[in-house]
């Protein structure tokens, strides 16, 4: 290891405990915490242990970020906080036996790859995700938190538009934002914009928070057009009107047609602006790089037919570069990662590989499914509607892109499913709150129905009972 890693390490050991001992010890810390484990995830400021930075795959070393010190500070907090003592998180999240069998597979692919330390970089990104998981899962449970957490990804797309808008101002062409490229940031970005947009279509909260989702929306649908993927802006579209149309079957009112009327008309002005520039970026694009796709593909299915369990997690770059698979591509410099992360995963981890990968996503996707399915029209539903069309931009341009490898990406995957995992346990505290309320409704309607006999009383010299069950006789004047 170098210089910079021991000194990355010493800054951690002094971070860690110290914002784990505040954010036990106060309750802002904690929040200061939430906020920066996300906001954390678009920013990495992390090293590689045992770098590998020559290699092309997809992970190229034990990567150590400042998000893993916002989430083990959190985790510590979890565990000892006296705040913690009624709410103690649960060990096996929803989907557990399913990720659990994802990893024990990627573990197994330790034995079969050529360069097993690739594969070992692999896994760790793996686990780093999973325990994002089980975090954000364990910890949202309040309608309050999942306000919180959606004020943090508005503050993300604001602060990647001010990035754009630098970078934009500077002659780049394509916006990359604080992300390594500008696919990368489409996806990203992607994601978010579906949910902001379920909330513009259904939450009827007035004030300043609809102003933020108004300007959240509209923001990151900017930063996919300063970005020109030409993925993530078809995705984009048939994103948004999936948003739509479940947004109507989950309820329709007037102020929905209102909506979308309203977002029509200030989307036309951009979309005249933009569209001779998407355009030529569609007219002018490398003719070369759908063959180095399809030869890339091949080479990735002859990989998934080399053994049952392909040629190692993370290895594929290996293989194509160092192997006879790389008679598959001819050009050295495409040489680098199939962009299918569906192929991908049939490479580096059987044809078994993948068809778990697929149920582990696909389970995501029931998950929510079933959430809309009992339209409450409700923020967990308009949540789930929104993490739904999100879930599926990703999964859909994964099929022309490796992206979900990218830290970014995964940790940003497996955060909303988080999410996703814990609304069921939000919309039962809602209940229970909704419940908790009714009593002292009840009571008071009582109190004034006591009050309206008392007063009747008076006036008459009636007989009437009051609050405690009591016969009062009162003389009118």
């Amino acid at each position: 290891m170098e210089l910079k890693h021991y000194v990355f390490l010493a800054i951690s050991m002094a971070v860690i405990p110290t914002a784990a001992w505040f954010g036990i010890r106060y309750r802002w810390a904690e929040k200061l915490l939430v906020a920066a484990t996300f906001f954390s995830t678009c920013y990495l400021v992390d090293i590689n242990l045992f770098s590998m930075e020559m290699y092309r795959g997809d992970t190229r070393g034990f990567e150590f970020s400042t998000t893993d010190w916002m989430v083990l500070s959190l985790l510590a907090v979890m565990v000892i906080s006296p705040r913690w003592r009624t709410k103690r998180p649960e060990l096996l999240p929803p989907n557990a036996l399913l990720l659990l069998l994802y990893l024990l597979l990627a573990f197994s692919t330790l034995f079969v790859g050529e360069i097993p330390l690739y594969s070992a970089f692999g896994l760790a990104k793996i686990v780093r995700a999973i325990l994002v998981y089980w975090l954000i899962y364990n910890y949202l449970r309040t309608e309050s938190d999942l306000r919180f957490f959606l004020l943090i990804l508005a503050s993300i797309v604001a602060f990647e538009f001010l990035l754009v808008l630098y970078q934009r101002s500077i002659g780049i062409y394509r916006a990359t934002g604080s992300l390594p490229h500008s696919n990368t940031l489409a996806i990203y970005i992607n994601m978010i914009n579906m949910i902001f947009l379920s909330l513009v279509l259904n939450d009827k909260v007035r004030g300043w928070q609809r102003y933020v989702y108004w300007a959240t929306l509209g923001v990151g649908s900017v930063i996919i057009l300063a970005t020109f993927s030409r993925g993530a802006l078809a995705v984009m579209v048939l994103c948004y009107i999936l948003v739509l149309a479940l947004s109507m079957v989950d309820r329709v009112r007037p102020a929905k047609l209102k909506v979308i009327a309203v977002i029509a008309l200030l989307a036309l002005p951009m979309a005249i602006k933009v569209t001779p520039a998407i355009i030529e970026r569609f007219e002018t694009a490398p003719t070369g790089a759908g063959l180095s796709r399809e030869q890339a593909n091949a080479a990735a299915v002859a990989m998934a037919n080399s053994h049952w369990l392909g040629v190692g997690l993370n290895n594929y770059s290996h293989a194509i570069n160092e192997t006879h698979f790389s008679r598959f591509v001819r050009l050295e410099i495409d040489r680098g990662i199939v962009h299918n992360i569906y192929l991908l995963h049939a490479a580096e981890m059987g044809w078994l590989g993948l068809v778990l990968f697929v149920l582990l996503i696909g389970s995501f996707l029931c998950m929510a499914l079933r959430i809309i399915s009992r339209r409450m029209d409700n923020i967990v539903s308009w949540i789930a509607i929104g993490i739904f069309a999100s879930m599926l931009s990703l999964w859909i341009q994964s099929s022309l892109e490796w992206a979900f490898r990218q830290t970014y990406i995964t940790v940003e995957f497996f955060m909303l499913a988080g999410f996703l995992a814990a609304l069921p346990r939000v919309l039962r505290q809602m209940s229970v709150a909704r419940n908790r309320r009714v009593p002292r409704r009840v009571y008071l309607l009582h109190a004034a129905r006591a009050r309206v006999s008392e007063l009747n009383a008076q006036r008459t010299g009636t007989q009437y009972f009051n609050t405690s069950g009591q016969a009062t006789n009162q003389l009118s004047k």
